[in-house]
């Protein structure tokens, strides 16, 4: 668990890394278009309104998680999907920032880890899926060049110990990066989109 964890949280502050990502989440939803909420997106079969809703799914359930050590059997439906994320992403914050939350030993997804490694895949969601809706979005995909490396490695270390064969989740097989992709691309092609 402890081996995980140091090599699987790269971020040097992680909660500094999830501020940095909450932002640019909100920037992108800024600029979103009700007619664009339609569009496809590069993640599977999930276009822009899907994308949003994961990104406040996301924050809602590792709020949850943290503050109650349960993850929530149900995914919520948002009727406004812009609207939810602030929220959840705000009780995410409440709940990251309790003492001793980033150094306990709690429940994840992929068993007892200290909170930081929660912390830490958040930061990866929200920069992978920041990247789907930008893309999807038509938008710059330089976001936050120096989180883009640190979760680059960080999902690396995910995968070495989680093949994603296994996980059954939506992601590719590795595609090739090319001089000029920004640092998110490049996380993205490791995703595989």
């Amino acid at each position: 668990m402890a081996d995980f964890a140091d090599r699987y949280v790269t971020e040097p502050d992680p909660m500094a890394a999830y501020e940095r990502l909450v932002d640019t989440v909100e920037a992108l939803l800024a600029s979103v278009r009700p007619e664009q909420m339609d569009d496809p997106t590069p993640c599977g079969d999930w276009d822009v309104r899907r994308v949003i809703a994961h990104l406040a799914d996301t924050t809602d359930v590792y709020a949850t998680l943290a503050s109650t050590g349960e993850i929530p059997e149900d995914t919520p439906t948002y009727e406004d999907p812009i609207a939810a994320f602030p929220i959840q992403a705000a009780r995410a914050r409440e709940a990251f920032n309790a003492p001793g939350y980033l150094t306990e030993v709690r429940p994840t997804p992929i068993g007892p880890q200290p909170g930081s490694v929660a912390v830490q895949h958040v930061v990866n969601e929200l920069l992978t899926h920041s990247w789907d809706l930008a893309k999807g979005l038509g938008t710059s995909t330089d976001l936050v060049p120096d989180i883009a490396t640190r979760s680059l490695e960080s999902w690396k270390v995910f995968f070495a110990d989680y093949p994603r064969e296994a996980m059954g989740f939506n992601f590719d097989e590795e595609h090739e990066t090319a001089e000029g992709m920004t640092e998110a691309d490049r996380v993205a092609a490791y995703l595989g989109r």
